[in-house]
């Protein structure tokens, strides 16, 4: 799972980070100044990228393999 979580884009990791923040789509949208449906498009790449079905699976991998959320970052322990 490591390995998937390296294939994400810079911004598909910021939008993974809100994600693990508990934001909404349209929250993320908001807080970064793009469209809705840039943001949904990024979360649709990061699903099919880490091969998970929800964003509450793409969540629970990235804790699962050590991955916290950290100010405007995520970071790997």
């Amino acid at each position: 799972p490591r390995a998937l979580l390296a294939l994400l884009s810079p911004g598909e990791q910021s939008v993974l980070h809100y994600l693990m923040r508990g934001l909404s789509a349209v929250e993320i949208a908001e807080d970064r100044f793009v469209a809705v449906t840039t943001v949904r498009s990024q979360i649709r790449s990061i699903l099919t990228k880490l091969d998970v079905r929800s964003q509450l699976a793409a969540v629970a991998l990235a804790h699962g393999v050590g991955w916290h959320a950290d100010g405007w970052q995520i970071h790997q322990i």
